[in-house]
């Protein structure tokens, strides 16, 4: 939980969120407690070369690039606590992205399959912003493991392709609803598949506040 100090701290700056996913405003405000915050998001394209580049360096380089594009929209006048964060769904080292149509969303499913895991992994960043420009920066990378059901039969996966939920996220499902079914068991934050690790969000915060006493 936070400390009345911490809270004293962080209420000298304005919290900036810089994402307009609805599972992390979620988080944010309900399991970190942190309710007054404004949303600005990044223009960045998230286009970055995936050749030659492990999957933890890709998700923070991103990161970093969406904080540069949120950071040019900000007053410089003002003092701000600013949470960045970006996720990739890995599996035997590959990134998988929103795979858009069923038969894509098929072909990754059965990949999970033959391989029996799923990588989630989130890039966390916490910045002051002073000035316009980075006061201090932490970050860290926080991976959970996705135990995926191997007994599956091409039908129960093309059932769940044909449900649409996971078209359009990245991985090609959605863990917190139906395609918590494609697993049989999760080790690490179940909040990073969601979007937004909540420990690691807590550590980096006070972390940073704690710096700028």
């Amino acid at each position: 939980m936070w400390s009345q100090d911490t809270l004293q701290e962080l209420a000298k700056y304005e919290l900036i969120l810089g994402s307009s996913s609805p599972r992390r405003k979620e988080i944010l405000a309900q399991n970190l407690g942190l309710r007054a915050f404004s949303v600005v998001t990044s223009s960045f394209e998230e286009n970055l070369s995936k050749h030659g580049i492990a999957p933890a360096e890709y998700v923070t380089k991103t990161a970093q690039h969406k904080i540069e594009s949120i950071v040019a929209q900000l007053e410089d006048n003002k003092k701000y606590i600013l949470i960045v964060a970006d996720t990739i769904v890995c599996c035997d080292g590959e990134i998988y992205e929103k795979p858009e149509t069923i038969d894509r969303q098929l072909e990754m499913l059965k990949n999970y399959r033959k391989a029996g895991q799923v990588d989630v992994m989130t890039s966390v960043h916490v910045c002051i912003v002073d000035g316009g420009h980075l006061a201090t920066h932490n970050e860290k990378v926080t991976k959970t493991v996705l135990k995926f059901n191997t007994q599956l039969t091409d039908e129960q996966l093309q059932l769940y392709a044909s449900t649409g939920e996971g078209a359009y996220v990245a991985g090609g499902f959605k863990y917190q609803e139906k395609g918590s079914m494609l697993f049989i068991d999760l080790s690490g934050d179940y909040f990073n598949v969601v979007g937004l690790p909540v420990y690691a969000t807590f550590e980096l915060v006070n972390a940073t506040l704690n710096e700028n006493k």
